[in-house]
């Protein structure tokens, strides 16, 4: 009683630690889950294999028998031919026990090709299941890694949190960048409103420049053409030499 109480308890903290094992190693428990069934897969193999090998001597043992019942056949024929009725009878008798025999390695081949067809679809999905739980392994691993690389990040986080000189003095070092940003700013919207007002004043005066040529071209279009100063010239000249005659 003493003994089997005792067991019990041993046996408790044995499964205890051991899922608390795997539980901080679950690569491992995977691992160990793959290498059981590929074992298993190995020995259903091996059966599998068996069994095919017994389909293909009884496939053998079969042509044998029939090979030996159509032989035996014809015997029987040449020996009632020949009037042998005893060898003909011995023939016949051997001819009923291959054919019995035939048809039980008929039956038996049938159920041997049938078992082999269900082990390797049991193989196939076997496999199929271990390279499923492989591929679950690499998965569930490594959404285990980033789980517990973010655990580790939030954690870093909030030690940083905790820091107040670190978060103070990082505060203030971004309020200095932002200043010193904006007054980088200020300047070059400074510097380019003043280059902006210079081209504007350059622009006004080439308008005005350009509106003053137009004026002077629209009047020199409008006014009539005036005489050249050769003609007042000679004419004063004409009157001075008594050329031409004041009306009276």
């Amino acid at each position: 009683m003493i003994i089997s109480r005792f067991w019990k308890l041993f046996s408790g903290k044995l499964t205890r630690w051991i899922k608390a094992r795997e539980a901080r190693d679950p690569e491992a428990v995977y691992e160990s889950a793959i290498t059981d069934r590929i074992g298993r897969y190995q020995q259903l193999k091996s059966a599998a294999a068996g069994v095919i090998y017994m389909r293909s001597k009884l496939e053998r043992e079969l042509k044998s028998k029939i090979a030996e019942m159509k032989e035996v056949d014809e015997e029987a024929g040449q020996a009632a031919d020949m009037n042998e009725d005893q060898c003909a009878l011995i023939l016949l008798q051997r001819k009923h026990v291959l054919e019995s025999d035939c048809e039980r390695l008929r039956e038996e081949l049938s159920q041997l090709t049938s078992e082999a067809e269900d082990a390797k679809k049991n193989l196939v999905s076997f496999k199929g299941e271990i390279e499923k739980l492989k591929l679950e392994k690499v998965q569930m691993v490594a959404r285990l890694r980033n789980a517990q690389a973010r655990v580790r990040i939030q954690r870093a986080l909030e030690q940083l949190a905790y820091d107040d000189d670190d978060v103070r003095a990082l505060e203030e070092v971004r309020e200095s960048i932002q200043r010193t940003l904006a007054q980088a700013g200020a300047n070059h919207e400074i510097a380019d409103s003043e280059l902006g007002e210079k081209l504007e004043a350059i622009r006004r005066r080439n308008a005005e420049a350009k509106a003053q040529a137009e004026l002077a071209d629209l009047k020199a279009r409008r006014r009539p053409p005036l005489a050249p100063m050769d003609i007042f010239t000679a004419a004063a000249n004409a009157v001075a030499n008594g050329e031409i005659k004041h009306a009276s």
